[in-house]
């Protein structure tokens, strides 16, 4: 796990600073639009990064906290990281329903003035062919006319000329009509990506990012923190390299002379003895090793500790 951590840790700081900046960003524009001065805006806006980043670290520190069993303390910073939390969640989620909404309502607009002048246009167009449909009626009556007198020539000659013109200016007509009315369909069937979407689908996905933008930080943090047996470890192995050469030398000699230790097991001592420095040593590992009760490893476990063979420490007991 440790190597996992340390291989995995620059990506996944990269990620919580990615994610730390959307939040804060949305944290500083929301504090912003509340406050109509700009130099207050711009102060509290600063504030307002300060304390959201402050909460990505709250939650590996209370951690840490709990583990030096200070619970009121790491209470508190909980319910501080709690309630920042929750201001930048909702910056976060506000940001998201305004920016849904507003498309919605820009894309709304756009379609209706849209779809009203395709509906104009066609209406227009179809008006136009009703007219000319009429003008070729009464052409038709005028040549009639000019039959009935006798003259057929002139009566062709107005029938060409004029229907001519009026079978190509009620095409075009029908065309834009046809083309209105197919551009219409459309767009009342094509909907964007932000006003297609339902609005308490949008609503629940908003609040599902915000909600992760929160928690998915705080999660790599507090996973990234060290164990308690690597502190313990980094801990002791600091404090063995701050002992004087003699003392350090001294361990070797105790290791080997494990036949009676005020009266401790010399199967304790060569567990002991095998156990790096630093490292935990769990009571139920002695129980079994030395097939005894928990309460008697116990108490030998607490005569090896006041023999200095093993450090009492928060998470339990560790070879000195």
């Amino acid at each position: 796990m440790h190597h996992l951590q340390q291989r995995h840790r620059l990506p996944l700081l990269a990620m919580v600073a990615a994610l730390a900046g959307v939040t804060a960003t949305s944290v500083a524009l929301a504090i912003a639009a509340l406050i109509e001065n700009t130099l207050l805006a711009a102060l509290f806006a600063s504030a307002a990064v300060v304390l959201d980043l402050f909460k990505y670290v709250a939650w590996p520190l209370a951690l840490g906290l709990l583990g030096m069993r200070r619970t009121l303390c790491a209470l508190l910073m909980m319910a501080c990281a709690l309630a920042l939390g929750g201001v930048s969640g909702w910056a976060s989620y506000d940001r998201l329903m305004s920016s849904i909404i507003t498309s919605r309502a820009e894309h709304q607009a756009r379609q209706e003035q849209r779809r009203l002048d395709l509906v104009e246009q066609r209406n227009t167009d179809a008006a136009r062919i009703e007219q000319l449909d009429a003008e070729a009626v009464v052409v038709h009556q005028q040549a009639s006319a000019l039959r009935d007198r006798g003259m057929v020539s002139r009566a062709l000659e107005l029938e060409a000329a004029a229907m001519a013109r009026i079978d190509a200016e009620r095409d075009r007509a029908q065309v834009r009509r046809d083309l209105a009315s197919q551009e219409l369909t459309a767009l009342l069937a094509r909907p964007t990506k932000a006003a297609g979407l339902p609005l308490e689908l949008a609503t629940l996905l908003c609040l599902g990012f915000a909600a992760a933008l929160e928690i998915v930080p705080a999660l790599i943090l507090s996973a990234l923190r060290p164990s308690p047996a690597q502190e313990y470890a980094s801990v002791a192995e600091t404090a063995k390299q701050e002992q004087p050469q003699e003392r350090r030398q001294e361990r070797p000699v105790t290791e080997r002379e494990t036949v009676a230790i005020d009266g401790l097991p010399a199967e304790l001592l060569q567990l002991i003895g095998s156990t790096e420095s630093g490292t935990k040593v769990a009571v139920r590992q002695v129980a079994k090793v030395m097939r005894i009760g928990s309460d008697k490893a116990t108490r030998l476990m607490q005569k090896a500790a006041e023999a200095g063979l093993l450090s009492k420490t928060a998470a339990g007991y560790v070879a000195a």
